[in-house]
């Protein structure tokens, strides 16, 4: 109950900054809040053998594949973000779409979202996508993870192109399936390249924008913003891994991000975009 209280808190004032911005998307949005908040994972039943794992009735092979995948997908992230879980993360996994909408904070028709430092994970993810489990259950933790150190505000204030970035990374292009590398190099050198800004907002809890949006449908922009975000991610750790060692630290201490690109490379994050746009090959 203590849990649920406290993420009450954390959450309320984001459903009224949404409701705030009076777009005809903010009732909405509120109510995926509301709904994922009253239908958290920690309601259902949990695994005998992993009390972290809770699955809707219908679901326990699918908690136990999970499971199964945990310990591996932990190591990697605590690998690659410098510092283990600050606390466990709970997993919740679905066995029927209207279950699974009900507890996705975002209403989208992603097959992962981590929500109040919980995963939840789709029923796709155990049946027509079951090859994409172990990416999407890496990137959704990889957000967990930051989350388990740093406040709500802070985990708002991290750009959404470094959040999903860094979690495309990890996971080896979790999220990022059906974009490739070649055609986002491709996408970088016709301009239609992300935006990188240096902190993030209350009024866009999810989106990364382009500054000229590529052909396709909404769906295809994310699936690059995300491949494209991953490739600078992994340029950041791969061109200097003390420098990323330094800016995951001063990030999960709370520092904003500004703070922690300058700890990290001694530079600002612009500067480092255009070094890896301009080493990107052809």
């Amino acid at each position: 109950m203590r849990r649920r209280i406290v993420w009450i808190i954390v959450a309320v004032p984001l459903a009224l900054v949404t409701l705030a911005a009076g777009t005809a998307a903010a009732l909405p949005a509120a109510r995926h809040i509301a709904s994922a908040l009253w239908n958290a994972p920690d309601r259902m039943p949990s695994l005998a053998d992993n009390g972290l794992i809770h699955f809707e009735p219908g679901a326990e092979d699918y908690a136990h594949r999970v499971s199964a995948l945990l310990p591996a997908a932990i190591a990697r992230i605590e690998a690659a973000q410098g510092r283990p879980f600050a606390h466990p993360v709970t997993v919740g996994v679905y066995e029927t779409p209207e279950a699974y909408a009900a507890a996705n904070a975002s209403g989208s028709g992603a097959v992962g979202v981590t929500a109040f430092g919980r995963v939840v994970l789709s029923p796709t993810l155990n049946g027509p996508q079951h090859r994409r489990l172990p990416a999407i259950l890496t990137h959704e933790l990889s957000h967990a993870h930051l989350q388990s150190w740093i406040s709500g505000h802070a985990w708002v204030r991290l750009p959404n192109w470094f959040k999903e970035g860094l979690a495309v990374m990890v996971s080896r292009g979790g999220g990022a399936e059906f974009a490739s590398e070649r055609e986002a190099r491709a996408a970088i050198e016709r301009g239609e390249s992300i935006t990188i800004d240096d902190t993030g907002s209350y009024w866009n809890l999810s989106e990364i924008r382009f500054e000229r949006a590529p052909a396709g449908t909404p769906s295809d922009r994310t699936v690059m913003a995300y491949r494209q975000a991953g490739m600078f991610v992994s340029y950041l750790h791969d061109s200097d891994a003390p420098g990323f060692a330094r800016m995951m630290n001063a990030i999960l201490d709370g520092r904003p991000f500004v703070e922690a690109v300058a700890a990290g490379y001694q530079q600002d994050v612009q500067s480092l975009w255009q070094k890896f746009a301009q080493t990107a090959p052809s």
